[in-house]
């Protein structure tokens, strides 16, 4: 009988990450106000994570910032701890993108719960009524924060994903266009919604979200006022920010 063969060795291959992130912490005049006190700390060594346990050290310059609130600001050791969990894998999932992927930040539950305390503190106390959590990635950061702050959860949804009668909203894409749907009666007149998403980049998502909230399949308008749009991520070369016009965003980490 003829000896079994061995299989070749396994090859691992390293990803390479290429990463530049930013601490920014945006606030909306009148629910926050400004310090400009200059950063504790300067140009730390921040360490990306891989799946499997690898590490790649990297520096990264972290800036300082406004005060979000009377809890948090630009230095706080979460905000940092977050960006360093943070990995930027390129030419993914086509060649140029540099993809921001915030699974390695859901392995640590630290930054994880870090990252979800931030946005409590923020907008618990403020009259929320709704969190509106946009497919897919929102579905897992506002959840626990509507729970924390005692407003529901809309789920902000792609076509034919919802059972129920749903309203629609069409939006422009880099390539095309999407839709985002959302079930009727999920808003009422008078609610205050914040909207939550891992990233913003144009802000076509965000936009379309906006639109959707104030929108009723029978009358119109229904009066929903969105307070902000929080991400943990802005993409600021993409320039969305201007997109979203006088509606406010608030972001933890901001690539440079």
């Amino acid at each position: 009988m003829n000896a079994l063969s061995q299989p070749p060795p396994l090859k691992i291959s390293e990803a390479k990450i290429v990463s530049s992130l930013r601490i920014s912490v945006f606030t909306k005049p009148d629910f926050f106000t400004p310090n400009t006190a200059p950063p504790s700390r300067s140009d730390p060594l921040i360490y990306s994570r891989f799946t499997g346990g690898a590490t790649v050290p990297e520096r990264r310059r972290m800036s300082g910032a406004a005060m979000a609130t009377s809890n948090v600001d630009a230095t706080d050791d979460r905000i940092a701890r977050i960006a360093s969990t943070i990995r930027v894998i390129p030419d993914f999932p086509k060649p140029g993108i540099l993809f921001q992927d915030i699974t390695t930040l859901l392995l640590d539950p630290k930054a994880f719960k870090d990252t979800i305390d931030l946005f409590v503190e923020r907008y618990k106390d403020k009259n929320i009524n709704v969190i509106a959590g946009i497919e897919a990635r929102g579905f897992i950061f506002g959840p626990p924060i509507a729970l924390a702050i005692g407003a529901k959860f809309v789920p902000m949804r792609k076509p034919k994903k919802l059972p129920g009668e749903v309203i629609s909203e069409e939006y422009s894409l880099e390539y095309g266009t999407d839709i985002m749907e959302m079930h009727v009666g999920a808003v009422q007149p008078g609610e205050n919604a914040v909207i939550v998403d891992d990233l913003i980049a144009t802000g076509g998502t965000l936009n379309a979200a906006i639109s959707l909230l104030g929108l009723n399949l029978n009358a119109g308008r229904v009066g929903v006022t969105v307070v902000e749009c929080a991400c943990v991520i802005e993409l600021k070369e993409l320039k969305g920010r201007e997109k979203l016009g006088d509606n406010p965003l608030f972001v933890l980490v901001s690539e440079t």
